[in-house]
């Protein structure tokens, strides 16, 4: 109540000063806030516009990808080098595409990603006809982490394929949503 009356009956200055300092204080508070939220919407809707007119060209590009890699596979010990040369264009083509879709559908993407990434560095061996020995079941896995196999480029190829059949998903369910 004295405060009341120091404003409205004495127009005390000081305490005007102190009432109109608290309530200023609160609304920059509350533009900064506002200020926030409309700048997260713009990115978002920025993102939005960047991912529209640039998903036609990551999956022409990861389908592109794909068929190679499945054209490579068929003289797997010949193409190795190519092979290689592939996973480079996926990790290039999947980290530009991952800021552009959400956290969650981008999990796919990230996984490949730094699948390829650690499957690029080591050695890609010589496909060999597999015999059906119990001892070549043993030492399948151990191998694996030292170099690269054949079976690892098929589970990249393989993987390629759920993305873009993710990414095409994704673009027609934004299109029936407008």
């Amino acid at each position: 109540m004295d405060i009341l009356k120091n404003l409205f009956l004495e127009w005390d200055l000081e305490t005007w000063a102190n009432v109109l300092e608290v309530v200023g204080f609160c609304f920059a508070i509350g533009a900064f806030i506002i200020g926030l939220f409309i700048k997260s919407e713009i990115n978002k809707l920025k993102t939005s516009y960047i991912f529209d007119k640039r998903i036609k060209k990551h999956i022409d590009n990861l389908q592109k990808s794909a068929s190679e890699i499945n054209q490579f596979l068929n003289d797997y010990n010949s193409n190795r080098r190519e092979i290689r040369t592939e996973f480079a264009n996926c990790i290039s083509e999947l980290e530009d595409l991952i800021p552009k879709i959400s956290y969650r559908q981008s999990l796919k993407s990230r996984r490949l990603c730094s699948f390829l990434k650690g499957r690029r560095t080591r050695p890609f061996v010589i496909r060999q006809v597999q015999s059906s020995s119990f001892i070549f079941y043993i030492t399948k896995y151990p191998k694996r982490f030292y170099q690269t196999t054949y079976d690892d480029v098929w589970i990249v190829y393989g993987s390629l394929i759920e993305i873009i059949r993710q990414l095409e998903n994704i673009k027609q369910n934004k299109g029936k949503s407008l």
